[in-house]
């Protein structure tokens, strides 16, 4: 590509990750405004007041009035006046596509189909629920390294501009006979101190960035198979995908969806790019004529035993039954995958924040003993 085809691609390369970030901070800013565990709790409630008798728009009406916050009234009055304009509850609830996953839409395109809305809510208010606590869960087990890395970056900052300047009196008479490591914390100290008010921006920058960049479609291509191969962690994103994907084909396939749909929600909500594409292979294999237990046999990403389960289901007519079942056990793998990741991390963590404070620290011991050497 010559020079002015690259000046022309630039600024659009610009303007797409400037929009990209705008509409993830949109997305933020909405989901803090009305939390999932609000959504949850409206679901439920039409899903109650639906099965008792009350028709859609009185059961939303309802809803707005109680409402604890603006934002959530305004949540609630924007669905129920589409639905009083004609629109299908299910047509409503995409136009915050935000809030309903794939999922939820489905189910609800389905119960209105059937006629057994008030059923199909309740199942959503059951996946939502399930999938709230499995991201708790996630969250909970991720907070800890999370916690140590901020903790070990603010005593590293901490030692660098507050200890070092003081002992840097003692070093400068002959710097050059400092220890190597002695002499690159030095410098790093004095560059922090120097230039500390615009390195905070910069780093947040640069984390940006580099977020952005991984949560792309090319970033992901190229981090989601490394990340399933981490220790302790690729195990916790294999149990995690795996348990809401069969989750997902189970619920579709006992609300009336055929397979194929199933599987296309089952690749949308994928948390992980090599799963999507797995799942996107299986639908084309299926719609070619083949069985999905056939599309999954000898993959890395799916376990021998639940192939096998699966081809069991498909001969029996039991699918939906085996999926739950499958489902139901990956649930429970989630939380030992859980717990294995944390007995993995906490060690580890606690290990690189005293390694890194103890090269610090001895930093300066070392060279503090070579004066006191002399000095003797």
């Amino acid at each position: 590509m010559n020079m002015a085809a690259e000046e022309a691609v630039a600024p659009e390369h610009r303007a797409s990750a400037f929009a990209d970030l705008k509409q993830r901070m949109d997305l933020a800013v909405k989901k803090m405004q009305v939390p999932p565990q609000q959504i949850l709790e409206v679901v439920t409630q039409l899903s109650i007041m639906f099965d008792t008798g009350l028709n859609l728009s009185a059961a939303l009406e309802v809803l707005e009035k109680q409402s604890g916050t603006p934002h959530l009234a305004r949540f609630v009055g924007n669905i129920r006046h589409n639905v009083e304009e004609g629109k299908p509850l299910s047509v409503a609830m995409s136009y915050h596509s935000w809030a309903f996953s794939p999922v939820a839409l489905a189910l609800v395109r389905a119960g209105e189909m059937t006629g057994d809305l008030g059923n199909m809510l309740g199942k959503v208010a059951e996946f939502m629920e399930r999938d709230i606590s499995t991201r708790k869960k996630v969250k909970g087990a991720m907070a800890y390294p999370a916690f140590m890395a901020v903790l070990a970056v603010g005593v590293v900052i901490f030692l660098l501009v507050n200890v070092f300047p003081k002992f840097a009196v003692l070093f400068e008479k002959d710097p050059s006979k400092l220890p190597g490591p002695t002499k690159f914390f030095m410098a790093l100290s004095d560059f922090m101190i120097e230039h500390g008010a615009w390195l905070a921006p910069a780093a947040l920058g640069t984390f940006a960035t580099l977020f952005l960049t991984l949560r792309s479609q090319k970033g992901r291509e190229i981090c989601d198979p490394v990340v399933l191969k981490v220790p302790a962690f690729g195990g916790l994103i294999r149990a995690v995908a795996l348990s809401r994907a069969f989750h997902v084909l189970g619920v579709m396939l006992n609300a009336g969806l055929n397979v194929l749909e199933a599987l296309q929600i089952a690749s949308a909500v994928s948390g992980n790019n090599e799963y999507r594409k797995l799942w996107s292979r299986s639908r084309e294999d299926v719609q070619n004529g083949g069985d999905l237990s056939a599309s999954l046999v000898d993959n890395p990403l799916v376990p021998p035993a639940e192939t096998a389960m699966l081809s069991l289901g498909e001969r029996s007519g039991t699918l939906p039954e085996v999926l739950g079942k499958i489902s139901h056990h990956h649930e429970k793998k989630v939380e030992s995958a859980i717990k294995a990741f944390v007995a993995t991390i906490e060690p580890t963590m606690t290990i690189l924040m005293g390694a890194v404070v103890a090269l610090i620290v001895s930093s300066l011991i070392m060279p503090m003993f070579a004066i006191s050497q002399v000095m003797k």
